[in-house]
């Protein structure tokens, strides 16, 4: 008769099975977590009102604009219309992500390929309010005052 392998008792080999069901769940637990849309730390809930201003416009012509997010949801608007972040022509910004400072892309003297700061703020703003005029629907403001108060 040949030699037969010596037996192995459970208790001896749980420690490796639950070595690996520990890897298989830690596994499963990471997967779901970036499933669901791991999100950086920052800004997710927009404020009522966010002023939209900059430090940029030194010294300041007009007074800043008080942005008010209710009328716009109210009337459908996506985060989307207003947040971006541009690549290779693509918006990839997602509600829920944290929300850049316009001049971080935007600055006061225009750049190649890159709207200034003022003619974003205004082709964002007002040009959404000429195109939804111009479609007959009730719109927000289009005169300085309007928007510019001190």
């Amino acid at each position: 008769m040949g030699v037969q392998p010596p037996v192995q008792h459970a208790a001896k080999r749980r420690p490796a099975r639950q070595k690996c069901q520990t890897a298989v769940y830690l596994l499963v637990a990471v997967s779901v977590f970036l499933l669901l849309g791991a999100k950086a730390p920052g800004p997710t809930t927009p404020k009522p009102v966010s002023p939209l201003d900059s430090r940029s416009f030194q010294p300041r012509e007009k007074g800043p604009v008080l942005f008010r997010h209710q009328p716009h949801e109210a009337a459908g608007i996506t985060c989307t219309a207003c947040h971006h972040n541009y690549v290779r022509g693509r918006n990839i910004w997602r509600e829920g992500q944290p929300v850049a400072a316009c001049e971080e892309c935007h600055q006061v003297q225009p750049r190649p390929k890159m709207l200034d700061l003022k003619n974003a703020f205004h082709r964002q703003c007002k040009g959404c309010h000429l195109k939804t005029r111009q479609q007959g629907r009730r719109a927000g403001p289009i005169r300085c005052e309007d928007c510019h108060r001190s």
